[in-house]
C-alpha cells in the first residue's frame, strides 16, 4: 500500500506532507484541497499546510486517503494535536447535551490554597471559576471590573497544580499589562515572574505578556515557545480578534489555538456589534466548531431576538458572566448635556452633510463595496465637535488654533476658509460646556475623566482650554513602556493623575485606554466629548471609573456632549440597540442601561449594518 507522511513544522504553524509513493490523483488533490497554492510538490517533495486548515481538512482527508487506498504515517506531535481535537468535538457535544457540574465553592477554596493561590476571592468569582475548571477550555464574559484577570490567576493555578499546564501567555491590549504584573503579586503565595515579550529573557518568565500587534508580528518566535512546553493561553479583551481569519490579529490568535493546551478568553463585551462577533471567539476556544455550535440565524445582518435568545442558551455552557448588577454598586448618575451648534459651525456641518450625501448617493447594492464610510463618520464627528479638525482634510495641515475673543465672519467669505480660521471665530458649542464642566467639578475637588476619540481635540483641550487643570494625557502617539524612562508615558500619565492633587483631568482616546485601566479609587466623574459606532470601546471606557472596589455610597457621574441635529444622535440609537442586543445574548439587562443616557432609554469608526442609518442621516433617498 503506499503512504503518506504528517509530521509537525519545527515552528509547530505548518503541517508538512511527504509522499512515500502515494498515488499522483491524490497527491495533486491534496495541492487543490488543502494546500492552496500549491497543486504541485514542493522542491523537497512535500506539502506544508496551515495547522488550522490541516485539522480543519481532517474528515476529507480520511475519505480521500480512504479513496486512493493510501495508509498515512503521523508524527506523535501531530498525532497528539489530531487526538485532542477529537476529544474537543465529543466534549462539545456532550456540553450542548447537558453543562457538568462545577466544583462547589468550599473545594475550590482548599484547592486554590493548596495551589499557592492567597487572595481570597468573591463568592461571584468563586462561581466563574467553577464552570471553565470544569471545561478543557473556558470564557469569562464577566462585566469589566468583576475581577476576570483575578479569576484567571486562580484558574491558571488550579490548572498548574493538577500539572496540566507549565506557564502562561496572555495576549492583551497594552494597557492590561500593568494589572496583569500587579495582580500577580497579590495572587500568589510565591509570585509567578511576569515579563512582557519584549523584555530580556522574557522567555523563561512564568507569564508572558505580548500585546495583538506583535503576536502577529513575532507568530513564529511565540508558537515555538508554546509548543515547546504545555501552555495556557489567554485571550484577554479577546473581542480584539472578533475579525478571526479576515484580520491579522484574529488569524495569528486562531492559528495559535491550536497549539495551546487550554485556551480562555476574558471580555465584558464580546459581541459588541453584531452576534456574528461570537464566531471568532468560539473558533479560538473550540477550533473549527463554531458553525455546530451557534444557530445559523445569528449571522443574518438583522438577527431577531429570538435568534439572540438561541445563541444565549446554545453558549451558555461554554461561558461564565458576572453581571453588572452582582457588583452591587451604586448605579451611575448618566445624562445627556445636549449642546446647540453656533452658526457658523451650523453652516459647515450642513454643507459638508451636503457633500457627503452627494458623495454616498449609491445603489444600496453598492454600499458594502463603499470604503470610505469610516472616514465619513470621522469627518462628521469632527464637524459636529470641532470643525477646525476638518482643516487637514482641506490643506493637510492644521487650521489656526483657537482664539478668545474671536473675530467677526468676513462677510461672503469660502467655506473652506472658514474651517481652516475656524478657530479665530469660535469656541465650539461642546468645549463651552466641558469646560464649565471640569471647573465645577475641580471646584469641587473632583478629577474628571475626559474622553475624545480625536488626538487634534485632546492636545486643543490639554493645550489651551483646560490647560489650567495640568491635564494628564493618554493618547496613541504617547507611548507605553515597563521600564523607567525621562520621557511621557502613558504610565506615566495616569500615575499623576491619579497621584497628583493638582492634575484635575485626564485626557483619553478610547482606542488607547478603554481597556485595563482602573481608575474608579481617584475619579467619579467621566464626560464623553464624542462617541463612534463602536458599541464594544464604548461599553469597556464606561468601566474605567465603574468597576469593581468602589467605596459604598460613591456616585459615578457619566455625561455625554451630543450635538443637536448631528451624528452624535444617530450614533446614541446605533448604541442602544447594539447593546440591547448584547443584553439579550448574555441575560444582562445592565448592559441597556449602560448604552445611554437615561433620559434617551466601543476599533471601528462604522459597522456595516450602521450603513443605513448613517446614510438616512446624510438624506439618502435610497
Amino acid at each position: 500500500m503506499s503512504l503518506l507522511l504528517a509530521s509537525l513544522s519545527p515552528s509547530g504553524t505548518e503541517v508538512l506532507l511527504r509522499s512515500v509513493d502515494a498515488p499522483a490523483a491524490l497527491w495533486n488533490s491534496l495541492g487543490r484541497n488543502i494546500a492552496p497554492g500549491q497543486a504541485h510538490a514542493e522542491i523537497d517533495g512535500s506539502l506544508r499546510v496551515p495547522i488550522g486548515r490541516f485539522l480543519a481538512s481532517r474528515n476529507w482527508l480520511g475519505q480521500a486517503l480512504t479513496t486512493h487506498a493510501c495508509a498515512v504515517d503521523i508524527a506523535p506531535a501531530l498525532a497528539a494535536l489530531l487526538e485532542r481535537g477529537s476529544a474537543e468535538r465529543f466534549e462539545i457535544d456532550a456540553l450542548l447535551a447537558a453543562p457538568p457540574a462545577s466544583s462547589s465553592p468550599t473545594s475550590l477554596v482548599s484547592d486554590l490554597a493548596a495551589a499557592g493561590f492567597q487572595r481570597d476571592l468573591k463568592g461571584f468569582q468563586l462561581r466563574d471559576l467553577g464552570p471553565p475548571l470544569a471545561l478543557s477550555h473556558g470564557a469569562n464574559f464577566s462585566v469589566p471590573g468583576a475581577g476576570k484577570t483575578t479569576v484567571a490567576y486562580a484558574l491558571h493555578a488550579l490548572e498548574r497544580a493538577r500539572g496540566r499546564v507549565d506557564r502562561l501567555l496572555v495576549v492583551a491590549p497594552l494597557s492590561a499589562f500593568a494589572a496583569w504584573a500587579d495582580e500577580v503579586q497579590e495572587c500568589f503565595d510565591e509570585p509567578l515572574r511576569v515579563a512582557r515579550l519584549t523584555e530580556r529573557g522574557a522567555l523563561s518568565a512564568d507569564v508572558v505578556l505580548v500585546n495583538y500587534q506583535r503576536l502577529a508580528a513575532s507568530y513564529d518566535q511565540i508558537t515555538s515557545w508554546v509548543v515547546d512546553s504545555s501552555t495556557h493561553v489567554i485571550l484577554d479583551e479577546a473581542h480584539r480578534m472578533k475579525r478571526g481569519k479576515a484580520g491579522e490579529w484574529g488569524r495569528a490568535c486562531l492559528d495559535l489555538a491550536h497549539l495551546a493546551t487550554r485556551r480562555d478568553i476574558l471580555t465584558g463585551t464580546p459581541a459588541p456589534q453584531h452576534p456574528n462577533d461570537f464566531v471568532a471567539l468560539v473558533d479560538f476556544v473550540w477550533p473549527n466548531q463554531s458553525n455546530r455550535i451557534l444557530p445559523d440565524s445569528a449571522r443574518r445582518a438583522d438577527p431577531p431576538p429570538a435568534a439572540m435568545r438561541e445563541v444565549s442558551a446554545r453558549l451558555a455552557p461554554l461561558f461564565t458572566r458576572t453581571t453588572k448588577a452582582e457588583l452591587e454598586l451604586e448605579p451611575p448618575d448618566r445624562r445627556a448635556e445636549l449642546v446647540t451648534m453656533k452658526p457658523l459651525q451650523a453652516e459647515i456641518y450642513e454643507a459638508l452633510r451636503t457633500k457627503m450625501r452627494h458623495a454616498t448617493n449609491v445603489r444600496p447594492r453598492e454600499r458594502a463595496q463603499w470604503g470610505q464610510m469610516g472616514e465619513v463618520v470621522m469627518y462628521l464627528l469632527e464637524a459636529a465637535s470641532n470643525p477646525a479638525l476638518l482643516a487637514r482634510a482641506v490643506t493637510g495641515a492644521d487650521g489656526v488654533a483657537l482664539q478668545w475673543p474671536s473675530l467677526a465672519i468676513p462677510p461672503n467669505s469660502d467655506l473652506g476658509e472658514k474651517v481652516l480660521h475656524y478657530g479665530q471665530h469660535e469656541i465650539p458649542a461642546k468645549f463651552e460646556k466641558l469646560v464649565t464642566m471640569v471647573a465645577a467639578n475641580a471646584s469641587d475637588g473632583r478629577k474628571t475623566l475626559v474622553w475624545s476619540n480625536f488626538v487634534g481635540t485632546i492636545t486643543t483641550l490639554a493645550d489651551q482650554l483646560l490647560a489650567p487643570y495640568q491635564p494628564a494625557v493618554v493618547h496613541g502617539a504617547v507611548p507605553s513602556v515597563a521600564e523607567d524612562v525621562d520621557y511621557t508615558t502613558r504610565e506615566g500619565e495616569l500615575r499623576r493623575f491619579r497621584d497628583d492633587p493638582n492634575c484635575f483631568v485626564l485626557l483619553a482616546n478610547p482606542a488607547a485606554m478603554s481597556e485595563g485601566v482602573s481608575l474608579h479609587h481617584h475619579c467619579h466623574d467621566a464626560i464623553y466629548v464624542d462617541r463612534t459606532f463602536n458599541a464594544g470601546q464604548y461599553l469597556q471606557s464606561i468601566d474605567r471609573i465603574h468597576r469593581l472596589g468602589l467605596a459604598p455610597g460613591t456616585q459615578t457621574r457619566i455625561r455625554f456632549l451630543v450635538c443637536r441635529e448631528t451624528v452624535d444622535e444617530t450614533v446614541d440609537e446605533r448604541i442602544r440597540i447594539k447593546a440591547e442586543r448584547l443584553a439579550v445574548m448574555l441575560s444582562d439587562t445592565s448592559l441597556v442601561t449602560m448604552a445611554l443616557p437615561d433620559e434617551e432609554a466601543y476599533g471601528e469608526w462604522v459597522e456595516p449594518d450602521d450603513l443605513d442609518v448613517l446614510l438616512q442621516h446624510l438624506g439618502d433617498a435610497y
